[in-house]
């Protein structure tokens, strides 16, 4: 008896996809997840303070980044200063986290301190990194 070991028989002539579709849709899930982590921000040099601590809870926040050119941007989109009093009022139960530049003007720090202030907010915090 001979028995035929064709390569034809042994494999299919088909590629089977279904390996490629499961390390896809792994990829798509761990991209989606890891998403959610990352917040916008614009680069920034923050200032350094001998107080800086590390935050006891992290929860949801609305982040705020002022430049070194003292324009303001909440998630990547810039703001004027009439547009602050909205955004804070659209997200009463966020705290307030203020990303400010070392060489940022002080009077664009001051818009979004003022503002918050004339709204009664005081859950605002300013993100600073730790003295050496």
């Amino acid at each position: 008896m001979i028995e035929d070991f064709s390569l034809d028989k042994e494999f299919d002539e088909e590629i089977d996809l279904t390996p490629l579709i499961d390390v896809v849709f792994i990829l798509l899930v761990f991209f989606f997840i890891t998403s959610t982590f990352i917040k916008p921000s614009l680069p920034v040099n923050l200032a350094k303070a001998a107080s800086a601590a590390v935050a006891a809870e992290r929860k949801e926040q609305l982040v705020i980044t002022i430049n070194a050119a003292g324009e303001i941007f909440h998630t990547g989109t810039p703001l004027t200063r009439e547009e602050i009093p909205a955004l804070l009022k659209a997200n009463p139960e966020l705290g307030i986290n203020l990303f400010v530049d070392r060489a940022a003007p002080f009077e664009a720090f001051l818009a979004v301190v003022d503002e918050a202030r004339l709204l009664n907010r005081e859950d605002l915090s300013i993100t600073t990194l730790p003295r050496e």
